[in-house]
């Protein structure tokens, strides 16, 4: 399909400006010039990181990622593997802010509402999301007043986990 509307966006581009210059018809010459550009802008979407301009900012692939897995339904489990790379030992805290993080309402989270739904101090909050982040367990991004975060697949797994291990020890 990429390449499809690659090759679409060259023969626009090439085709049409040089069909339209040879005629004389700058104006559509321009029009075949912009609609090559944008198809062949769209067909590398991915590439980018993020989109600004003409009152338009999008940032891409990070954020989408978090949608994608979370909405994503799991593979099955690899029956080779014998240890569980979830296997990690979570304190309280840590524990405290992966909930906050697997808020229902949200995907992205800011260190504010974190701090308010884990009930913990700032201080506590950031080192346990510098550890979750360092064993990819959750990942930072850019949000429009500053860092967020959201847990990774192996964190909501880990959280699941976590508070399975938690039910069975009561």
């Amino acid at each position: 399909m990429k390449f499809v509307v690659q090759v679409i966006g060259y023969a626009t581009l090439l085709g049409g400006a040089i069909l339209f210059g040879i005629i004389s018809r700058p104006a559509e010459m321009a029009l075949a010039i912009v609609a090559g550009s944008i198809a062949l802008a769209f067909s590398e979407i991915e590439r980018f990181r993020s989109i600004k301009g003409a009152g338009f900012e999008a940032e891409l692939w990070d954020q989408m990622r978090a949608v994608v897995e979370k909405e994503t339904e799991e593979p099955p489990p690899d029956e080779t593997t014998d240890t569980s790379p979830l296997s990690a030992n979570v304190d309280t805290k840590t524990k405290s802010v992966m909930n906050a993080l697997q808020h229902p309402e949200f995907t992205w989270r800011y260190l504010g509402g974190i701090k308010k739904d884990a009930g913990l101090k700032s201080s506590t909050v950031t080192e346990a999301l510098k550890w979750l982040v360092d064993n990819s367990y959750a990942r930072r991004s850019q949000g429009r007043q500053g860092p967020i975060w959201s847990l990774t697949e192996e964190g909501r797994h880990l959280n699941t986990i976590s508070d399975f291990e938690d039910l069975t020890r009561d």
